[in-house]
Parts: structure tokens; sequence; C-alpha cells
């Protein structure tokens, strides 16, 4: 998977703080940052900067100083694993409900993998920096943001199990319903090679794939685009992981 690395990521979105979408009301976007206490999210929302990123940019590399951390509005970002002979494979993923750049608390400054912008959209960020020195003072952002790097892990951990034993079409049905849930929105920007980079599996696999799932009438596809037609369904079609993840996250962060 090629990306562009564009040092810091994003391109700034300059918005008036009369509009709709001004960074006070993107705070509410966020899952994670709509359950902080207002006077915690006080002490640093003035840090933030609301930022538009495009599909492919990189926002950090495995094992290189983290200089910013993005809170996903509508964007999706995949946590990639990269082997040294250039295969990769999707290991986390996040959108709305968290934050991308947990390397934030003390003697911990580098990410274990590189974050991909996987779906394009709006993001607030700010810098590593910021965010480490706030979780040093505040009790309330620095378990939050540990409780989701605990639900990041046991995603993780899910996805090894789900990739190692259940079939191709049980994890591309588990992938959907979770990036799904992340842009809450039931028509999905995709392409077939990028299901099949972040299942690490081939395109031709994909194909067939939501080939079947068309006919058993729970998505529709058109050029770049996955539609959830039957949301249910799809969720009695796939394995047990995706009901796992979802519990633990829901008894670590509410939602």
């Amino acid at each position: 998977m090629r990306s562009r690395s564009t040092g810091v990521a994003g391109r700034k979105v300059d918005i008036p703080a009369s509009t709709a979408t001004s960074v006070a009301s993107l705070l509410g976007r966020n899952k994670l940052l709509a359950g902080l206490e207002p006077s915690a999210l006080a002490r640093f929302v003035k840090e933030l900067e609301s930022v538009h990123l495009e599909r492919k940019e990189v926002l950090f590399r495995a094992h290189e100083p983290l200089r910013v951390v993005y809170f996903p509005v509508s964007a999706v970002i995949s946590f990639v694993s990269r082997l040294e002979t250039g295969e990769t494979l999707e290991v986390g993923l996040v959108g709305r409900d968290g934050l991308a750049g947990t390397a934030v608390f003390p003697g911990i400054t580098t990410m274990s993998c590189d974050g991909i912008v996987q779906i394009p959209g709006l993001c607030l960020r700010i810098g590593a920096d910021t965010l480490r020195r706030e979780i040093q003072t505040l009790e309330s952002l620095h378990s939050a943001i540990a409780r989701y790097a605990q639900v990041l892990l046991i995603r993780s951990m899910q996805m090894s199990a789900c990739n190692m034993f259940h079939s191709v079409e049980q994890r591309c049905i588990r992938w959907l319903l979770t990036v799904n849930d992340l842009v809450e929105d039931d028509a999905i920007p995709l392409t077939h090679e990028l299901i099949a980079t972040m299942l690490g599996v081939h395109r031709p696999t994909v194909t067939l794939t939501l080939r079947a799932l068309h006919r058993a009438g729970l998505v529709n596809e058109t050029r770049g685009r996955v539609l959830i037609r039957d949301r249910r369904k799809l969720e009695a079609a796939c394995c047990e992981c995706y009901r796992a993840m979802t519990d633990e996250q829901r008894r670590l962060l509410g939602y």
C-alpha cells in the first residue's frame, strides 16, 4: 500500500465561529471528546484545530516520534503493520469513537504501527506534547485515553483471532460493520482494493465476497462505494468477533 506522508497531516479548515461546523460544534461529534467533563475540555479546547484529511495521508509512522494526535469526526484511520517484505495488514481502526495517537503517556512517545487515512473527512488535531501535559494534570482525560487505548488493544487481539480462524466473508462483514459504526452512514466510500489491503487478501477475493453479500441482500455496491442494505441481517451473518469488540467497548467507554 503506497501512502503519502505530509509530516503533520491534514489541510487546515478555516471555519467561521458562527457556522455549524465550527470547532466547538465538532467536539460533540467525537465521542471521546464529547464524554469529557466540560471543565477538563476547557483546559485544552483552544489548542484544537479542525483539519480535513485525504485518503492515504500518513498521520504517523511506526517508531517515529509522535508529533500530532487526531480526534476523527468523519474521517476513518487505519493502524497498519508493515513487514520488511512490504506486506501490510490492518491491526486497528479509529473513527469518531476516539483518537489516533495514544502514545502520549509518560515514557511513551512512538506508535508501533503506521496511522493511515482510509476514509477522508474532518478531524480535530492537537500537538502531542500539549496533550501529554494535559494528561499529567487532568485525571479524567488520562482515564478516558487510557481506557480507549485498552479498547484498541482488545480490538487488535480480537482481529488477530478473527483473521486466523474465520472465513474471508465473516472477516469482511466484521470490517464493514465496524466502519459503518465509525462513519454513521450506510453508504461507505470503499474500494475493493482498499478492503483487500485491510483484510490482507487478494482483490478478486473481495470482489467475490461482496458479490455473495449482494446476492444475499445484505449490501449494494457502486463504483467506490458500499451501501449497507440490511444491518440486522449483516450482524446475524457475522462471526462473534464484532459482538465481542462492541461489548468490550461499551463496558470500558459506555458507548
